[in-house]
């Protein structure tokens, strides 16, 4: 009798393992989410599917991959999952988010995007363009409802260059270490060509708002039919720096 019984406990064992790794990635949709954010057809499983279009106010992203760690699960009662995404714009990026029930983890994530997507956060000059890629490198970040908690990474601007109404602009040296600042995201960096130096500080607070301020100094390769256009930045200080300051 025992026997059957084991057997019995068994086999309902056995379903329900089937059922819980067999879910169908449809019972997202049960998660809240704010009604801004509109979610397209989702394929898979819970432990590994996709969704094809993410959307939120002027935002779309999409497919987004996912692939849960479950062993994550069991050894460090931690939901964990590979993550790819990529959007119409031409952002992509793949990296590990981890959440413990009170603190959203990132590592190994690389997230690149054309620099052309910031020309619609930033006020530029008519005439005026950023072209190049941006990379965002996370080693190790760890975020809760306050705020930034720890962050290991940097920024880089790769193949940099303004699009300028005479020329373009090339060989511009920036790249920015990103660290935690008053719960807030604060980027660091400098760079200095022939061309052009440049050193600039951003920070974005928990509620959202951001603050990006610098300078920009042109070398002796700097072509001087394009130094007009930085008068849209106001007169150079006594070494030639033009200074900027953007919020919003």
């Amino acid at each position: 009798m025992w026997k059957k019984g084991l057997f019995g406990i068994g086999c309902v064992l056995v379903f329900v393992v089937s059922v819980v790794v067999h879910a169908p990635a449809s019972l997202l949709r049960l998660a809240p989410l704010p009604d801004a954010i509109q979610i397209g057809e989702i394929d898979g499983t819970v432990w590994h599917g996709q969704v094809e279009q993410i959307r939120w106010q002027n935002y779309t992203l999409g497919p987004v991959q996912w692939d849960v760690q479950w062993h994550r699960l069991v050894t460090g009662a931690t939901f964990e999952a590979a993550i790819q995404v990529r959007s119409p714009d031409g952002l992509r990026g793949k990296g590990n988010l981890g959440f413990n029930g009170s603190t959203l983890t990132v590592s190994q994530t690389l997230v690149s995007a054309p620099a052309q997507l910031l020309t619609g956060a930033i006020a530029l000059p008519p005439g005026v363009a950023i072209d190049g890629t941006l990379d965002l490198v996370l080693r190790d970040a760890i975020l809760a409802e306050s705020g930034c908690q720890q962050l290991q990474g940097q920024i880089q601007w790769q193949h940099a260059a303004l699009q300028l109404p005479m020329r373009q602009l090339e060989n511009i040296p920036a790249q920015a270490a990103l660290s935690c600042e008053n719960q807030g995201i604060a980027a660091h960096g400098e760079g200095q060509s022939a061309s052009l130096s440049n050193k600039f500080s951003l920070s974005i607070t928990p509620s959202g708002r951001y603050s990006v301020s610098g300078w920009l100094k042109p070398g002796p390769d700097y072509p001087e039919p394009m130094k007009a256009p930085l008068s849209w930045l106001g007169a150079p200080d006594q070494q030639g720096r033009y200074r900027f300051s953007f919020r919003g």
